[in-house]
């Protein structure tokens, strides 16, 4: 009998084949009666009617923060600590190179609505241009605006209208220079008129100040 028994019974490795383990599997699940898929699978596994794989825990995805390996890399070698709650500009809210160099630069200043020559007064006077008052077009903060905020600066501006010939006037528009910003420009033309080479100066800078605002916006790009 005991012969017959195990013959009835074989044991794993000695089925021959896969009907041979569904026929047991659903014996033992009508005999054990698991309350739910993971007690059958441990049953089942525990008998070794189940391959190995379906045994395994699948492994947990590890989800990363970063947009590639990259931007993963250049946080580990700059030392940048990604704030908790952080959310970067690549697709899904994942961590950018770009956004990576912005957290180690730091918070980037907000552009003011200011002439050049009264951001050039302001810095050369240290003078916070974001606490002034702009009296010009929109709230544009004008030369006279800074120097007026300045406790020693004495008026500089003449009741007199300033001169200006049509080709510095042309100039004037294009650069969007205001007239208040010409007062300290001592005019070469006839009675003390501006002329388009008085202004070379003042174009010169407004020019390498959109040179860097360009090579900024350029950079964040390449990031």
């Amino acid at each position: 009998m005991g012969v017959l028994a195990a013959a009835k019974e074989p044991t794993p490795k000695a089925m021959a084949t896969s009907a041979q383990t569904l026929s047991l599997i659903i014996d033992e699940l009508l005999k054990a009666k698991p309350d739910d898929r993971d007690s059958a699978i441990i049953l089942l596994a525990a008998k070794g009617y189940l391959p190995k794989k379906l045994t395994e825990k699948p492994k947990e995805k590890k989800t990363s923060r970063f947009a590639s390996k990259a931007a993963e890399d250049f946080a580990e070698a700059k030392s940048i600590t990604v704030p908790d709650g952080f959310k970067g500009t690549a697709a899904n809210d994942k961590i950018s190179v770009k956004d990576l160099k912005q957290l180690a630069e730091g918070p980037k200043a907000a552009k003011v609505n200011a002439s050049p020559s009264a951001q050039q007064f302001a810095r050369d006077n240290g003078i916070d241009i974001s606490k002034v008052k702009g009296s010009g077009a929109e709230g544009k903060v004008l030369l006279k605006d800074v120097k007026d905020a300045k406790p020693t600066a004495k008026p500089t501006v003449s009741d007199d209208k300033i001169k200006v010939s049509a080709s510095a006037a042309k100039l004037m528009k294009q650069y969007d220079i205001d007239e208040d910003d010409i007062t300290d420009i001592e005019g070469t033309g006839k009675d003390g008129t501006i002329v388009a080479k008085d202004l070379k100066e003042l174009i010169d800078m407004i020019k390498a100040e959109k040179d860097n605002e360009e090579s900024d916006d350029s950079e964040d790009e390449d990031a």
